[in-house]
């Protein structure tokens, strides 16, 4: 008989992983939730030697036609062949010079190849790390510095170099040190447009997100001007205004111009190199930011150095309140859903503003939220689909190799890795994944990857003989691996009644045929899937 409600270990593991595994429940059951958390939290360096080796003997189809020579263009010979996932470790300068000869000597397929590969192994990290919650903070800090893989082409084909230089060795670390790696990124220069950034006309794109989404949040925007002077807090070492104003993003836009990448400009000693890495350009920059939040930059530069401005911002940015409640809050409602514990939010705050230099910072953040006992209340986050493949997935202890469709599989939903075009990245309320066109198209996929010859189980396998004689020991078996808890006695009994009916589970395994058998079992996961209660974590 299966429990009503989950188990506080399922109920915590469900929040901050890609799918509870009934066997880490179970061990985290016998070594305790505290353990868990200090273990996720301090990955050993090389820790997934395991996965790395898996994603390197992976491959994906590659095909186009051939491009005969015409006008300037060499053109390109015909391809058709698996290859391994080399751009995975291919360095910036060399994918910046393939880039640059698409479509006249390369086809645009090798620049889409690209994020073929990084979803496909981003799929594989999800599903198959042991330290699921280094990969639960990589999917939410990958959407809170959201880079629209559309936007860009420069910036797309950097992607794989933003995910696993910038992104991933932060998740845990400190947030003012992490601003500046987002700053610093190819992908981000690109995409927001400050590479573009001169010094007569600086750009704003960056400067506006970088306080109004990556930091300070749009509560903290208080238009084009103040009427008055905003009262002043203590941020860090610095009196700073309370809010931002259209007059501080200028300032910003000002003392960022000159970040910049490596794309043959004109630099200070001639052009500079070609390949895409971050530079200082002095060409570009602005000298003229004044006044920013209250404080005044124009000495800066002679203290500080050239970057100076821009790291003070930085510096002003990360330590204040306003970011201190936006981030917190922002975290909590990943993990506990749209309305957040309000006392976790506020020790999150407390922790969050005692360790503002702190290498750790973040992790003790998480550490602060992940032992509260308020991890074990009721499932009140929705799934996205994403994750709710994911789970399917790791409940069924499927085996994921390269899929060659991961980079489109859920794009038209805005979901999945680099998937949402604007800065603000994809919506994290339930409201906006509850559409029943979202739902259809997910139901569509889950069906789909299933039966992929690149997704590899055996439910019949799986399924002890134990249970094999009775549709409810059967039914009981499947929801308690995939939902960790029974499905309210309607959705049970729907369930026992499909199972028992021809070509249903009972009549496969009458016939003793094992492809009959799998496929019904493999019928009755994809049912479980689509439960409400599987869509909750």
């Amino acid at each position: 008989m299966l429990p009503v409600t989950g188990s506080f270990e399922h109920r915590a593991l469900s929040r901050v992983t890609f799918g509870a595994r009934d066997v880490e429940v179970a061990a985290v059951q016998q070594t305790g939730w505290p353990l868990w958390v200090e273990t996720q939290l301090n990955p050993p360096p090389g820790d997934e030697q395991r996965i790395d080796e898996h994603l390197r003997a992976r491959s994906l189809r590659i095909a186009y036609a051939v491009q005969l020579p015409a006008g300037k263009s060499p053109g390109w010979p015909a391809i058709d062949e698996r290859r391994a996932l080399n751009y995975l470790y291919t360095d910036l300068p060399a994918i910046w010079d393939m880039v640059s000869k698409t479509e006249i000597s390369i086809a645009p397929n090798e620049r889409h190849r690209i994020q073929q590969e990084l979803n496909a192994a981003t799929w594989i990290r999800n599903a198959h790390s042991r330290y699921q919650l280094r990969e639960f903070m990589a999917d939410f800090w990958a959407n809170h510095f959201n880079v629209g893989r559309q936007e860009d082409i420069y910036g797309a084909a950097a992607l794989v170099s933003y995910e696993n230089e910038v992104i991933r060795p932060n998740v845990f670390g400190n947030f003012r040190m992490f601003l500046e790696a987002v700053a610093t990124s190819t992908s981000m220069l690109r995409y927001l447009n400050n590479a573009e950034s001169k010094a007569a006309k600086p750009t704003e794109n960056y400067a506006r997100e970088l306080l109004e989404l990556h930091t300070l949040g749009e509560g903290a925007y208080r238009g084009v001007a103040a009427a008055f002077a905003p009262p002043l807090l203590q941020s860090g070492p610095f009196m700073v205004a309370t809010h931002f104003t259209d007059q501080d993003v200028v300032a910003a836009s000002r003392a960022f111009s000159g970040w910049t990448v490596e794309n043959g400009q004109e630099g200070p000693n001639g052009p500079l190199p070609f390949t895409g890495r971050f530079v200082y350009n002095p060409v570009q920059h602005n000298t003229q930011a004044g006044v920013f939040m209250g404080v005044d930059l124009s000495g800066v530069a002679a203290y500080q150095g050239p970057m100076g401005q821009g790291r003070m911002i930085l510096d002003i940015l990360a330590w204040h309140p306003a970011t201190a409640r936006f981030m917190c809050e922002k975290i909590c409602r990943r993990i506990f859903g749209d309305s957040p514990p309000r006392n976790v939010v506020e020790r999150a705050i407390g922790t969050w503003t005692a360790n503002l230099r702190a290498p750790d910072q973040i992790r003790r953040v998480m550490a602060e939220i992940l032992l509260r006992p308020e991890m074990g209340n009721p499932p009140s986050k929705l799934r996205r689909p994403y994750e709710r493949l994911m789970a399917l997935f790791r409940t069924t202890d499927t085996l994921l190799n390269a899929y060659d469709d991961a980079h489109t599989a859920l794009f038209g939903l805005g979901d999945g890795l680099y998937a949402w075009p604007t800065p603000d990245g994809r919506p994290d309320t339930d409201a906006y994944w509850l559409s029943s066109a979202g739902n259809h198209h997910f139901w569509n996929v889950m069906f789909e990857v299933l039966v992929h010859p690149s997704f590899r189980t055996s439910f019949m396998d799986q399924t002890p003989a134990s249970v094999t004689g009775s549709a409810i020991k059967v039914v009981e078996y499947w929801v308690g691996r995939m939902v960790g808890y029974s499905l309210p006695p309607a959705s049970m009994d729907a369930l026992v009644k499909d199972v028992s009916t021809s070509p249903g589970v009972m009549a496969a395994y009458a016939s003793q045929g094992a492809m009959n058998i799998e496929n019904a079992l493999r019928r009755l996961a994809l049912l479980i899937a689509t439960s409400p209660e599987f869509a909750m974590r």
